[in-house]
């Protein structure tokens, strides 16, 4: 695969850095499109977007940083600033993204639930774009397979192979993610117009992707990620579990809350 895009003097253009931000914007005029074909405040989702791009990129690395590489940046505390080197983790980015969006309905004095669903209608499109990336740098590799359906990573800068796993048949983890995505967002789609209430597709989210993501977590071969109880599960699946928890709660909440019911 190819991790690296281009090289600017002696700066190498991650792809996996490429496919965010490539992901984000296009999530972020598809938000925007549909708050406008929906009524609603076309610049907030834009707004929104340029939030989400700062927010996970920060969220993302902060999360790596502390969960799968600590020993490695207090060695030489300047890498943390070494954006265009790769060490992302998508669940940071979701964390933070979610938190400065709360903070910035809460600024604007805008409908929190309302514009969760409206925004959670672009989150398919960013994470099957962050899997291509993953795809790029071989990141979140799987497992090894002897499945007909598999990724082989010869590139010697991939991850897998810096893991010994060059060559080798692994589980198309990175693949599994995107179909995973494009299944969501028709789900969402479904959903949207036939909602009870605001908030519906931002819980549906918590609860779908807590659920898929959890099971294709058993396909990935990257321990570095964070294993717990004898491995047996990842820091990834416990993450999973917790928003398929609070996207039921959450549910349930908002379902019954009158001044959230979606008329006509």
């Amino acid at each position: 695969m190819r991790p690296f895009l281009f090289t600017i003097g002696d700066i190498r253009v991650p792809s996996f850095f490429f496919m965010v931000m490539i992901g984000a914007l296009a999530a972020t005029f598809f938000s925007s499109w549909w708050a406008k074909r929906e009524g609603s405040d076309q610049v907030a989702l834009l707004d929104m977007g340029i939030i989400a791009i700062i927010a996970s990129v920060i969220g993302a690395r902060v999360f790596h940083i502390v969960v799968e590489s600590p020993m490695y940046y207090l060695e030489k505390p300047i890498r943390v600033f070494y954006f265009w080197q790769g060490g992302y983790v998508s669940i940071g980015a979701y964390m933070f993204t979610i938190a400065a969006w709360l903070v910035y309905f809460w600024k604007r004095n805008l409908s929190t639930w309302r514009y969760m669903d409206l925004a959670a209608m672009g989150v398919p499109i960013i994470i099957f774009f962050v899997r291509v990336g993953c795809v790029c740098v071989g990141c979140c590799y799987g497992k090894p397979t002897d499945f007909f359906f598999h990724l082989t990573f010869n590139n010697p800068a991939s991850v897998p192979a810096a893991f010994g796993y060059a060559g080798v048949h692994l589980h198309a983890s990175q693949i599994y993610f995107m179909i995973n995505a494009i299944v969501m967002w028709g789900v969402f789609f479904f959903l949207y117009h036939r909602r009870k209430f605001y908030g519906e597709i931002i819980s549906a989210f918590f609860i779908y992707y807590g659920i898929s993501r959890f099971i294709i977590e058993f396909t990935r071969g990257d321990a570095d990620r964070g294993m717990w109880f004898d491995g047996a599960v990842s820091t990834g699946q416990i993450a999973m579990l917790i928003s398929f928890i609070g996207g039921v709660i959450l549910w349930k909440i908002l379902s019954k809350r009158q001044n959230l019911r979606i008329r006509g």
